[in-house]
């Protein structure tokens, strides 16, 4: 069974994004998101980031094994979440583990980025 977050519905036809607590916290990104979503996914993050602190959850999994596309706009949504979370004290941080997707190339490419941050909030996993 999967319980939704009260996070903002990304109205895309072509990108998909669905949070879940069936086996934990999830985030799952699906199809590609084009500039045009930047609004709704950093309304999702921003939502998202303040459930999850309210709820005091530790982890997230950020599944982005079906994002065949992400343009630059909507990366640097997630890369915004990310700064943010550093941002906070250590006892309010959360960690994200990136299940990426190794034979899309954007992936290849962009996500090692996301560890930068800092790899006790970050790890990507292939």
């Amino acid at each position: 069974m999967s319980v939704r977050l009260r996070v903002p519905a990304v109205d895309d036809p072509d990108f998909l994004a669905e949070v879940s607590y069936a086996d934990g916290a999830e985030l799952r990104l699906v199809g590609s998101a084009t500039a045009g979503a930047t609004e709704s996914l950093a309304a999702l993050l921003k939502a998202l980031d303040a459930e999850l602190r309210e709820r005091a959850t530790r982890s997230v999994v950020v599944d982005l094994k079906a994002m065949e596309l992400m343009a630059a706009p909507c990366f640097n949504e997630l890369v915004a979440w990310i700064a943010r979370l550093s941002d906070l004290a250590p006892e309010e941080r959360y960690q994200i583990l990136v299940r990426s997707n190794p034979q899309i190339l954007w992936q290849q490419h962009s996500l090692g980025a996301l560890a930068c941050f800092d790899t006790r909030i970050v790890r990507i996993e292939s």
